[in-house]
């Protein structure tokens, strides 16, 4: 191939014959066709200095290639590029598979000619900027290719139908979803489950668990057609498909009735009937489908359009963090948590908790663990008993959370290893199917609903950081002078334009600032003017009459528009099964049903609810709107599902006025009724989003107050008055069986307390004790918070100096203050800004709230990292170890090392080996069924820790299975581990089994080597029967003497056979002869039996 040098003019380059070196080239634009391998370079050029567009170039060229088959853009170099930068105009993104190609491919033709590996890929794929290695190995292959083959590929095991047709096939694929959805409840198949979801979270519930049955290892999957006619790729020979549920909706004509479009009721006729007209309406219906999985195809490679794992760079990390903050139903703060928790959410003050003592990864998958609670779990603490009474157990929270969790961070690439799901075979057992299915149902929509609002958030971060990038070598002096520009059109609409990295992003806006049109202008080298001039021309817009108008008015008119535009409320309505509606009302009523009438009854009480909402939302901060809406939404939601559920539940069995009274169906009725009731009970609690909605936003007292700590102690001390008189109550209504004559209560409050307890049918007392409880819970709350916020704050966080100026801890102010020798410039001030930091004119400093979020985010400003080297957080946690250690003499230690035994427990997992493989998660009646002996030299200790008052050996379980101490390094809590109890000096040793556990008082023992060699011999025969003796031994007169003095009562019996024991003990033992003695007794032996055989033989001579 021939190597040129590349001239300072026009060049056209056809890269099938001719070969140059990228480094050579600075400045200058390109066009590449990767089909007709044309490349076109464009002249040099200084500076801003862009004299033509790619399309003259293009026809000056004299190009085969048509122009939208070239990839376009500029190569050169510069202060932020030393090792050179490749830009793409217009950014390539992995939304259009064919270009993105393209673009790939001019990516290896520049690699192939010499481009650095350190040059910087500007505007293609997810990421604005990137490095060409990360993109090109040096091999000139992918370096991050689509299917990772880390593990071996797994075949399809399909599910066989035997049925012809769609209907019956239908049913069998539902019915062997039910099979599955038991049998995915094993530790592996639960994990493979959740990597499907973690793939597939836009899929639904049936289609995600038929791919985790037939291929739990799929990526991505399409239709035989799609594979070959979208991507270039067909599906190998003998591969066999994977069965999915895919809709396949038919339309039919049906004569319904007209409905006025403004009433949405009935149209009459002349003749007072309802006029008719005939409407096609589309009918849902499904059928089995066959796809195929990205392995099972071969063909054109496919591009990196795959989620990108997050490598750990610092800006990534705080970008995924802040979005997830963005994405998380309450407000996260980052603080020091005492003991073992990485985090928790608090149900009564609605926010998330995490230890800021932990690495970047531990932090972001405890936040999603806690978000899931947020999501799947809150609840109303001040609720009525029976509201909460469908709240999900412990086990059950804490199963969903970390499931959603490994599911978030597998989609994302974060590490799962350490996440095991071994317990989930003992908490799904003995649940109802249905019970499963709604708690699997509720994991992948957390978190699909999660990963899309993670999606969102982290993409407009990334869109801001590329915003902040320098522009300066892209601008020409035109657009330096003006950025951003404003127009008011003759219609009354708005035209909004800024610069972007391609020329120019606009927006049009309807007078009320709604979105009308925008898009984007691909031409950098114009003014703004033309810019302008070009979009109207784009939409056939008129310039006459148009009014330029100030960015700063714009904006404010903006502003006010977003604000009235804040507390409207926008409605989501969710479809209501009308069939079932109708059927409903036919297996209940003689009357005819009115077509849509579910609908509007349903559309009512949303819309009663908006109202509710949008009168909330005038009430409250804007920052609790966001909540509201939340809330509202879910309302919509779930009220859809209750009402569609009564609709199913009414027509399963028809009333006795339909069905007549002879052979009616009672039992069938009885159950019809439980299932209303409990439809019923459901609907009661969705009624109680109401509450909430009127709720959000009220009361509360802001660390920030000077009077916090005043307000919360007067409000305690009202509740702990309420406390004692409501138990007061309750004393006299017990001891007199009636309020009359309560020295606690007026007239007026014992008839009002009356009519409470006739209402909820109390008797026995008339504050019950869930409301002392709830009460006690506040109490308790109140307190912990008016002791956080009385601790001295000096003994908490210390000051430090940094280069140019000094931090300093204001207590009286409650503010972390950041004092500069000289104005800092404005990169500076950009970071102090984007972590919260504001300036305050009155304290002449750069200050924000002084909590652990303050420090965290000091500890992530560079320029003021204090001048010891260490990072702030460090220097806070140093600081609290100095002032702790201060704080104790030393007369404490030595008291500590004085104290009595404490009781512990331990944890023992078997070790690895060959001789322990057979024995891992074995139950403990299979050990004892095959002979195995439970010996503690297989065992290792992985864990001890003291054994605090009320934990139990579930407490443990659980414990070691979802929330891990943070110095605990073992696997999850497990079938065949070993836990042991000291408590009280004595030691007891448990089995974990496959439910629950068994006392293993062997594993204490030591072992008894000849018991193995019995019970070898007794399983060829039973001969080798009573060698051992493995009952307990026999007490001794001492100990027999002990219990004595203690006051215990001793069998005589046990008494005597202990005296005779140890006499026999005392006796001379009998001398054992030695080796010697025993050879010479031999020898005589021997002589003597030689002897008696020769007078033996000679008696017989004779």
């Amino acid at each position: 191939m021939q190597k040129i040098t590349l001239e300072n003019r026009l060049l056209m380059i056809d890269t099938n014959t001719v070969s140059f070196d990228m480094q050579e080239i600075e400045n200058r634009r390109f066009m590449y066709s990767p089909d007709s391998c044309e490349l076109i370079i464009g002249e040099q050029y200084k500076g801003n200095d862009l004299i033509v567009s790619h399309a003259e170039e293009h026809g000056k060229a004299g190009a085969k290639a048509p122009f939208d088959n070239f990839i376009r853009g500029w190569i050169g170099t510069g202060k932020g590029y030393k090792d050179g930068v490749i830009h793409f105009a217009p950014p390539i993104n992995t939304h259009n598979i064919d270009r993105f190609n393209h673009g790939f491919s001019t990516l290896e033709m520049f690699s192939a000619n010499g481009a650095n590996s350190r040059t910087i890929i500007r505007g293609f794929g997810d990421r604005w900027e990137q490095p060409l290695s990360d993109l090109i190995s040096q091999e000139g292959e992918k370096a991050m290719p689509y299917m990772k083959q880390t593990e071996e590929i797994k075949e399809v095991t399909p599910i066989v139908l035997t049925s012809e047709n769609q209907k019956d096939r239908l049913k069998e694929i539902t019915d062997r979803l039910e099979q599955g959805i038991l049998e995915v409840f094993e530790s592996e198949r639960y994990k493979e489950y959740l990597r499907v979801i973690s793939k597939f979270h836009h899929y639904s519930f049936n289609n995600t668990m038929l791919i985790a049955l037939q291929k739990p290892d799929a990526s991505l999957i399409a239709g035989f057609s799609a594979w070959k006619n979208s991507h270039g790729r067909t599906v190998k020979k003998g591969e066999k498909g994977i069965r999915i549920i895919a809709p396949a909706p038919f339309k039919v004509k049906q004569e319904m009735e007209k409905l006025d479009p403004k009433t949405n009721m009935p149209v009459m006729g002349a003749d007072g009937k309802a006029v008719t007209e005939e409407r096609e309406i589309t009918i849902p219906a499904y059928k089995v489908v066959s796809v195929f999985d990205v392995s099972q195809t071969e063909g054109k490679e496919l591009p990196s359009i795959g989620v990108n794992e997050l490598t750990g760079d610092v800006s990534q990390y705080e970008d995924f963090f802040t979005a997830l903050k963005k994405a998380s139903p309450v407000p996260i703060a980052l603080e020091h948590i005492e003991g073992s928790a990485h985090g928790y959410y608090h149900l009564a003050e609605k926010r998330i908790a995490i230890d800021d003592n932990m690495s970047e990864l531990q932090t972001l998958k405890t936040a999603i663990h806690e978000i899931a609670h947020a999501k799947l779990h809150d609840i109303d603490l001040n609720a009525p008993k029976e509201e909460k009474e469908n709240h999900p157990n412990q086990r059950t929270r804490e199963v969903e959370a970390e499931s959603v969790a490994y599911t978030v961070c597998r989609h994302y690439g974060l590490d799962t290893s350490d996440y095991s799901f071994g317990y989930v075979a003992g908490w799904s057992s003995g649940k109802e199917l249905s019970e499963l299915k709604g708690s699997l149902e509720a994991i992948r929509l957390a978190a699909s609903e999660l990963i899309d609002s993670i999606d969102g958030h982290f993409k407009e971060l990334q869109r801001e950081r590329e915003n902040e990038l320098s522009e300066k070598e892209m601008k020409s002096p035109l657009q330096e002078e003006k950025q951003e520009a404003a127009y008011l059109l003759e219609s009354g609409n708005y035209l909004y334009i800024q610069t972007c990295k391609t020329g120019y992003d606009y927006t049009l806006y309807q007078p009320d600032f709604t979105d009308l049109d925008g898009g984007q202008l691909d031409n950098p080298e114009i003014s703004i003017e033309k810019a302008r001039d070009e979009i109207l021309k784009m939409h056939e817009l008129s310039g006459q009459g148009l009014e330029e108008i100030l960015i700063d008015d714009f904006e404010k008119m903006q502003e006010e528009a977003s604000q009235e535009k804040d507390v409207s409320v926008q409605v989501k309505y969710y479809p209501i099964n009308e069939a079932a509606a109708k059927r409903a009302k036919e297996m209940n009523s003689f009357s005819d049903y009115t077509p849509g009438s579910a609908t509007l009854e349903y559309k009512s009480l949303v819309d009663q609810a908006a109202e509710i909402a949008e009168n909330q939302k005038k009430r409250v901060d804007p920052s609790f709107h966001e909540k509201i809406d939340a809330l509202l939404d879910t309302y919509s939601k779930k009220l859809a599902v209750n009402m569609n559920n009564g609709f199913a539940i009414d027509s399963r069995v028809p009333s006795v006025l339909i069905a007549g009274g002879s052979n009616f169906p009672t039992r069938k009725k009885e159950k019809q009724n439980a299932a209303r009731d409990k439809n019923y009970g459901e609907w009661k609690e969705i009624q109680g989003l109401l509450e909430k909605i009127r709720s959000t936003g009220m009361g509360g007292i802001s660390a920030d107050d000077p009077d916090a700590v005043k307000k919360l102690t007067a409000k305690l001390e009202k509740l702990t008055k309420a406390q004692e008189t409501m138990k007061a109550v309750n004393a006299y209504y017990r001891k007199h069986k009636s309020l009359e004559g309560c020295p606690e209560l007026d007239g007026k409050a014992i008839e009002k307390l009356k009519t409470r307890m006739e209402i909820r049918g109390i008797q026995d007392k008339p504050y019950p004790s869930w409301a002392l409880s709830n009460n006690n819970a506040e109490i308790r709350r109140i307190k912990e918070r008016i002791q956080s916020l009385s601790v001295n704050k000096d003994k908490l966080y210390t000051g430090w100096e940094f280069a140019g100026g000094k931090a300093e801890i204001n207590v009286k102010d409650n503010r972390l203050q950041l004092f500069f020798d000289d104005k800092p410039d404005g990169k500076i001030r950009d970071e102090l800004k984007a972590n919260g930091f504001r300036w305050s004119p009155k304290a002449s400093a750069w200050q924000r709230q002084l909590n652990s979020n303050a420090i965290y985010a000091a500890d992530a400003v560079s320029s003021i990292k204090p001048l010891s080297g260490e990072r702030v957080i460090e220097l806070q946690r140093n600081f609290r170890k100095e002032e702790r250690k201060e704080a104790q003499p030393e007369y404490i230690y030595k008291a500590q090392e004085e104290v009595a035994e404490k009781d512990t427990f331990q944890i023992y997992q078997l070790k690895r080996g060959e001789n322990t493989r057979e024995l891992q998660f074995e139950s403990y009646d299979r050990l004892k069924e095959s002979r195995q002996t439970l010996n503690p030299d297989h065992y290792v200790k992985v864990y001890e820790a003291e054994l605090t008052k009320g934990l139990s050996l579930e407490d443990i379980y659980t414990r070691f299975n979802i929330d891990h101490p943070k110095d605990f390094y073992g696997h999850s809590l497990s079938v065949s581990d070993v836990v042991v109890l000291h408590k009280d000096g004595k030691d007891s040793a448990h089995y974990v089994d496959r439910f629950g556990y068994k006392d293993a008082p062997e594993f204490l023992k030591p072992q008894n080597y000849l018991k193995h060699v019995e019970d070898i011999v007794e399983q060829n025969d039973n001969n080798f029967d009573g060698i051992i003796n493995n009952t307990p031994n026999a007490p001794t007169v001492s100990e027999l003497e002990q219990k004595i003095k203690a006051g215990e009562a001793i069998s005589l019996t046990e008494l005597a056979k202990a005296v005779k024991v140890e006499n026999r003990n005392t006796s001379e033992p009998e001398k054992k002869p030695s080796i010697r003695e025993q050879l010479k007794e031999a020898k005589k032996q021997s002589e003597q039996k030689k002897h008696n055989t020769k007078i033996k033989n000679h008696e017989l001579e004779v």
